[in-house]
Parts: C-alpha cells; sequence; structure tokens
C-alpha cells in the first residue's frame, strides 16, 4: 500500500513538473519584471540584446500569453509566431523565434455605398484595413471625399491569412473593380522583377509618384490662388498652396519620396518641412503642431511616411496643413497637380495580359450581378 501511494506521488509531482504555468501580461509590465525571479541583471541584458536581433520589432504588449517551465519560457508573440527564451545548465541564455505556417485564401468582398466606403466595408464583414487598402489602390481614380455616389459599388479579390485556423490578417488585393458614377475603374496587381504594382486593363499604373493628399482632411479651407486676402495680415497677396483644415494631431505624410531640405520655424511658415524629391519637385507642409521625432535635415523619407502633425503655428487662424508643390521654381495648384502614371513596356504588356485575365475573369463573374440586382451582405470563398 505504501509503495502504491509512493508510486502514485512520484507520477503526480513528475506531471506536475511536466505542466507549464501561464500568465496574461498586464499594462505596466516589463519583461525583467516577469522574470527577475528566473534571471539575473546579466542574463537580462542578454536575453534583451538576443531578442533584438532575433525578432527586432517585438515590443511585450498587455494580453499577450507567456508559458512557463523549468527552464523554457513561451511568449505568444503573435498569432504566427512564438518568441522561446531558453535557460541551460550553465547560466546561458538563448532566444528562438518559432514561426507558423499560414494558409494564404483568397476571398471575393462585394459591397455597396451607402454613406462612406470604411462603413459599406464594414457591412461587408471585413475591417477598415480593406477599405484603405483599396481607397490607396484607386486614390488618383476616385477622390473618395468628394467623388462617392450612393449606390457606387466594388468587388475586391484579396488573400486572407489564417494561422490554426484563425484569421490573421489580409494579405494582398489580387484585382479589384469599383463602380464609380457609372464608371467601371479596374485595378491588377502585377509582378514581374523589378516591376511591382497595380495597373488598369490597359497597362498603366494606379500608383503614381506622388500621393494625391498628404492626410486625411476634414473641408478644403483655401484654394490655390494668385490673389488671396490675407486672413491675418489682412492684404491681398498669392497663396501658392492648399489649406487642408483638420483636427491639431492629425498625421501628416510625405507625398513621395525624397529627402528632408529643410525643417524649421519662421513667423509664416510656423513649424514646416521641405522635401526635395526627384526631376526637380519640392513639397511643403506648413503650419505643423510637431514634426516626427526620427526625421533630421537631410534624412531621405518614403512616400507615405509620416512627417509631422497638423498644427496652428505662425500665421493660422485654425489648425490645417498648407500644403504646396514646386516644380524648378515654378509652383504648381496642388488640386490640379496630376503625376504622369507609368506604363508598362511591350515586353511587359503580355505576361501583364495573363495576370489580368486571371483577375479579370474572376470579377466579371461577380460585377454582373451585384451592379445590377441588391447585393447580400456575405463573402464568397472561390477555390482556385
Amino acid at each position: 500500500m505504501i509503495k502504491k501511494i509512493a508510486f502514485i506521488l512520484l507520477i503526480f509531482s513528475f506531471s506536475a513538473a511536466a505542466m507549464a504555468e501561464s500568465y496574461v501580461v498586464k499594462r505596466g509590465d516589463t519583461l525583467s519584471g516577469i522574470l527577475s525571479d528566473r534571471l539575473g541583471p546579466q542574463e537580462i541584458s542578454s536575453l534583451s540584446a538576443q531578442i533584438k536581433k532575433v525578432y527586432p520589432g517585438f515590443v511585450l504588449k498587455a494580453g499577450m500569453k507567456m508559458f512557463f517551465s523549468r527552464d523554457k519560457v513561451v511568449i505568444n508573440a503573435a498569432l504566427d509566431r512564438d518568441l522561446i527564451i531558453k535557460s541551460s545548465e550553465d547560466g546561458s541564455v538563448s532566444v528562438s523565434l518559432n514561426k507558423f505556417e499560414q494558409e494564404m485564401i483568397r476571398v471575393l468582398v462585394k459591397g455597396e455605398i451607402k454613406t462612406n466606403l470604411f462603413d459599406a466595408v464594414k457591412k461587408s464583414g471585413e475591417d477598415a484595413e480593406l477599405a484603405a487598402m483599396l481607397a490607396g489602390i484607386f486614390e488618383w481614380e476616385i477622390d473618395f471625399f468628394k467623388d462617392l455616389r450612393p449606390g457606387d459599388k466594388f468587388a475586391v479579390l484579396v488573400e486572407k491569412k489564417f494561422v490554426h485556423d484563425k484569421y490573421a490578417g489580409y494579405g494582398r488585393i489580387i484585382a479589384a473593380d469599383f463602380y464609380n458614377k457609372g464608371r467601371l475603374n479596374r485595378a491588377v496587381y502585377f509582378e514581374d522583377g523589378k516591376t511591382r504594382g497595380y495597373f488598369n486593363e490597359d497597362g498603366r499604373a494606379l500608383e503614381r509618384g506622388f500621393l494625391r493628399v498628404p492626410l486625411n482632411y476634414a473641408r478644403i479651407s483655401s484654394r490655390f490662388t494668385d490673389s488671396r486676402l490675407h486672413p491675418v495680415l489682412g492684404e491681398v497677396r498669392p497663396h501658392y498652396g492648399v489649406d487642408y483644415a483638420a483636427p491639431i494631431g492629425t498625421p501628416v505624410m510625405a507625398t513621395a519620396t525624397g529627402t528632408v531640405e529643410i525643417m524649421g520655424y519662421t513667423k509664416s511658415n510656423g513649424n514646416y518641412v521641405a522635401l526635395r524629391h526627384s526631376n526637380g519637385y519640392k513639397t511643403y507642409y506648413l503650419h505643423l503642431n510637431g514634426f516626427n521625432k526620427a526625421l533630421r535635415k537631410g534624412f531621405p523619407v518614403n512616400q507615405g511616411q509620416i512627417i509631422g502633425y497638423v498644427g496652428s503655428t505662425g500665421y493660422s487662424t485654425g489648425p490645417h496643413l498648407d500644403y504646396r508643390i514646386n516644380k524648378n521654381g515654378r509652383w504648381l495648384n496642388p488640386l490640379k497637380f496630376v503625376a504622369t502614371p507609368k506604363t508598362l513596356k511591350k515586353d511587359e504588356l503580355e505576361k501583364f495580359a495573363e495576370y489580368a485575365e486571371a483577375g479579370a475573369k474572376i470579377l466579371d463573374r461577380a460585377f454582373p450581378v451585384y451592379a445590377e440586382a441588391p447585393l447580400y451582405n456575405a463573402i464568397r470563398m472561390l477555390e482556385f
């Protein structure tokens, strides 16, 4: 009897040791604080350095799950990856990253505009991220602030990522149709060597060298003109920019890839940034509340990168961004400026035609249906 009890206790103690404790990260937790009873200061320092190498973008966030066993700590860093910390008998610590295989499924999403694009995408059962992706593709074809009409429709063939049968975000939009004011706009993704991006059926790029606007604005409060009564100085003078009214703190993006030429303050411009681009172009962003802290004069910037935030500094009567474009010393009207699109070369067009045909067949199946009849708020899974 005693031997039997001892055997049961032995089995129980082995099972308890094999089971891992778990912990859900709370707001304000730090990795060093959580592991302070397991690792010393030197080990913590080594651990931090290794994590930066293995997983550069790792940030411990509230809600993450951690699992502890005798010599290992596993952090569910994301749906598709675990950060694994192991300690050896000699006191050393090693870090590794375990990535899980993703399954990619292509899905056709359809929707109809009632109020705005974001609401329509949401009603179709999708996230705001998809609306932003769609708007980014068609931004030079459609002004999503002014041109949308109730009854406009869209169909999007998009990749969806799944890990462990759980949705893990969007992949790439393969092809998309946007029916706006009776006109069909089509985009097809194409990649071949150095060429990549979205093109219409004729092989003309939809993406331009410049974004249409540098921010999400509420309204245009002042336009480009040779003569305007200055709201602060009270005298008539040219206004070589467009004023976009927006709340203080609204992010301002670089409209094109370039280099920071000026980053400073003047009495009239307030806080402002000037970027130098290729082919003689320069863009100006005036009256900012502040700058991106990572920005410096001479630093390169990418298209879409945040360079500052809307403010009301300098000669200003309210929060807005004064955005200006200059080419070789001549001011251009941002509202009329159209960046030259890229067109595929002859040797690329044949390959592109194959890409376009594959996406078009799927969109053509869907478009007549939802263009002529009420839409169902559903997603249809496609098998290829």
